[in-house]
């Protein structure tokens, strides 16, 4: 196939069925289906590397699977700390609001056991159950 032709099915792929895209090349050939594809991956050191978002020392698509293993690591790992964020900036809303309800203020050692008693055990628990 010719580079032009690579990078227009690799378009259309996504046009016509929503699909996400991933292409593997070696040479500077493959350098416009390997922006345009979601996921591009270059298995070689040389120009095409450039343009890929992903390069591979290893010419063959052994690294596939791995890539999509640390994919999915990642969005869980984003995912949680989302999550984790959220409880925590709830919770210290919910307590300091209810403090300067009573016209009060926390010490260092209550903000302490805010975050220790409080947050990390909803934290943790929030991840299993979201």
């Amino acid at each position: 196939m010719s580079p032009e032709s690579k990078k227009d099915l690799i378009v259309m792929l996504k046009d016509i069925g929503g699909y996400s895209t991933m292409f593997c090349g070696d040479g500077a050939n493959d350098v416009g289906a390997l922006k345009v594809a979601d996921v591009g991956i270059s298995l070689s050191e040389a120009e095409a590397s450039v343009a890929a978002p992903f390069t591979s020392t290893v010419p063959n698509i052994s690294c596939v699977p791995m890539l999509i293993s640390e994919g999915r690591g990642s969005l869980v790992t984003s995912v949680s700390c989302f999550k984790f964020m959220s409880i925590y900036s709830l919770t210290e809303f919910t307590t300091v609001a209810l403090l300067y309800s009573f016209i009060g203020n926390l010490g260092d050692l209550q903000y302490l056991y805010v975050d220790l008693i409080l947050v990390l055990p909803l934290s943790i628990t929030s991840m299993y159950i979201f």
